[in-house]
């Protein structure tokens, strides 16, 4: 009797990132039994990630920069990355059969490139006989006694302890344990904007843009024109900041963006000393002539000018579509997000163990808690921290 008071059955909500590696953890210590529910394999959400290669993590020792790529959960993360950061992750990959690498942009891969490999490495960790897959969906979490319930379609389960970990869109399981949620929107996603001209663009990049919106802090990063939406890394860190904000037709948002390194003062040197060349040769110099076509025709320049030929307010047109590009968005592409923002209410999570403080023995880890962060391996890295604390309490 003494030792089956030993045995803890956990129930892991949800096989990702977070829940995934939580129950890869679990299953080291024999005395726990754990179910997971999930309908896909346990892993299967990292496939895309990275560009199918798995960005895991980001190479930086300074936490508060790190948590600076957070929008939502930065405090919160403060504790849980002092605990568990991204040196510890790479170490607790590597224990696990997975060597990773650091790219020049900081960003962290496994060496084989390969999220495929990742998911399969970490999925093998689960072939073991105290782990149960349960391939069931979840309808309700509640507590009953001293006992956690677990309905499915076709099952009703008691468990010890649940972790939930159903990412961004799982908030109905947990719809009778009190928890405040904030409304989950769109976080890293691709933009529509008014000036849809451009999007004949489709396939242009700018890497290392600097934009300005609104009341938010500047953003740094690269840009990509496509068919239907401006998007890429700089645009995703916009869209997260603003997740929050409704914009439209008739209350857009702003960008303002330098596409270029160079100053005014360069680009007006460059038409100075290059007066006899045609408007193509002069500015290709700073963008690809395409764009540089595009803003010609919309703002009615004759292609065919010399630079000497342009007017002044031809000049300033030219020189501010790439130190000051202006578009509006008017809306995000809807389904186009990685990540949502919004989820579990941090002030109901305890950020030292990942437990509720409403009810002992229900935790929650990943992305269903109101914590997102911009690509780069952050968010990612939030999964593994939280999964790593929450294992340490079993």
């Amino acid at each position: 009797m003494e030792q089956e008071l030993t045995y803890k059955k956990i129930a892991v909500v949800g096989l990702g990132a977070a829940g995934g590696l939580v129950s890869v953890l679990l299953t080291k210590n024999p005395y726990n039994n754990v179910f997971g529910f999930d309908f896909k394999q346990p892993f299967s959400t990292l496939l895309p990630t990275g560009g199918g290669r798995c960005n895991i993590t980001f190479d930086e020792d300074d936490i508060k920069y790190f948590v600076s790529n957070y929008p939502r959960g930065e405090k919160f993360l403060l504790s849980v990355f002092s605990k568990f950061n991204q040196v510890q992750t790479r170490k607790l990959f590597k224990d696990l059969g997975i060597d990773t690498y650091v790219q020049k942009d900081k960003r962290v891969f496994p060496v084989s490139n390969s999220a495929q490999d990742v998911a399969k490495k970490l999925s093998s960790h689960l072939n073991v006989s105290n782990f149960n897959l349960k391939k069931e969906k979840v309808t309700s979490i509640y507590k009953e006694d001293d006992y956690f319930v677990i309905e499915t379609l076709k099952n009703r389960y008691h468990f010890n302890y649940v972790i939930v970990a159903t990412g961004g869109k799982g908030f109905e399981h947990i719809n009778k344990t009190e928890h405040t949620i904030i409304e989950p929107k769109a976080s890293l996603c691709s933009l529509d904007i008014s000036e849809n001209n451009y999007y004949k663009l489709s396939g242009l990049g700018f890497k290392n843009v600097v934009i300005s919106a609104g009341n938010y802090k500047k953003v740094e990063g690269d840009i990509l024109f496509t068919h239907k939406s401006i998007t890429g890394p700089a645009i995703f860190k916009i869209a997260a900041l603003s997740a929050y904000e409704n914009f439209n037709d008739k209350n857009p948002l702003e960008l303002n963006i330098k596409l270029t390194i160079s100053d005014k003062s360069d680009i007006e040197d460059e038409i100075k000393n290059n007066c006899k060349k045609s408007i193509k040769n002069v500015f290709s110099k700073f963008a690809p002539y395409k764009f540089i076509e595009e803003v010609m025709t919309v703002n009615g320049i004759n292609p065919d000018k010399q630079a000497s030929q342009l007017n002044k307010t031809e000049k300033e047109i030219l020189i501010n579509s790439l130190i000051n590009f202006k578009v509006h968005v008017k809306g995000r592409i809807k389904n186009s997000e990685i990540v949502t923002a919004g989820g579990i209410d941090l002030d109901e999570v305890n950020s030292k163990t990942m437990e509720s403080k409403i009810y002992k023995g229900l935790y929650f880890i990943g992305e269903i808690l109101n914590i997102d962060g911009y690509t780069g391996g952050f968010n990612l890295q939030n999964c593994w921290s939280d999964a790593y604390i929450c294992s340490l309490n079993f």
